[in-house]
């Protein structure tokens, strides 16, 4: 019962955080002069959700770029919005398998796994808010993607999801590089 009760709380803890986030998101501006490193960004992402990812019997990597990668944007938004996309594919990927976390030098970074796949027909319905697949699944509200999309539109970025061969998805958020 214990257990139990402690998954509710993280639950609405999450579900709260998510609701914060959709209202600041409403708020902000993102200063046109603030630069992001993706490399650090994505890095500290990975260290953050890696014992999540332990916890389930999963693994995390983090590849590509091995120098900074200098793009227009908000460090805490960014965070934000691959945070989302790692734990999304921390609960989708198959136990075993690892979630990728790739950064490349022309301001991409993807987060790979090993799930299932989006099909084709759901993947404009995904960036909606509140959309879910399964709504009587718990721990999911919908809200994650829709998070991701709104903070690739304040940064004049684009986040695309495409399935990987045999299985799984691949989501990327492309920002416009920038000298340092």
């Amino acid at each position: 019962m214990r257990e139990d009760l402690r998954q509710n709380v993280e639950g609405m803890a999450r579900i709260v955080g998510q609701l914060l986030d959709i209202a600041e998101l409403d708020a902000l501006a993102v200063d046109p002069e603030e630069k992001a490193d993706l490399r650090s960004v994505a890095a500290e992402v990975a260290e953050f959700v890696a014992p999540l990812a332990l916890a389930q019997g999963k693994d995390v990597a983090l590849l590509g770029a091995s120098e900074p990668v200098w793009v227009r944007g908000n460090t805490e938004m960014l965070s934000r919005a691959i945070r989302n996309l790692a734990e999304n594919a921390i609960n989708h990927t198959s136990i075993g398998s690892t979630v990728e976390f790739v950064v490349d030098g022309d301001g991409t970074v993807s987060v790979l796994d090993h799930g299932p796949g989006i099909p084709e027909d759901e993947r404009n319905l995904i960036f909606r808010r509140f959309w879910r697949r399964d709504r009587r699944k718990q721990g999911s509200t919908g809200l994650g993607l829709s998070i991701v999309q709104r903070i690739a539109e304040l940064h004049a970025a684009t986040v695309t999801v495409e399935n990987r061969c045999p299985h799984g998805a691949r989501f990327s958020l492309k920002f416009d590089p920038t000298a340092v």
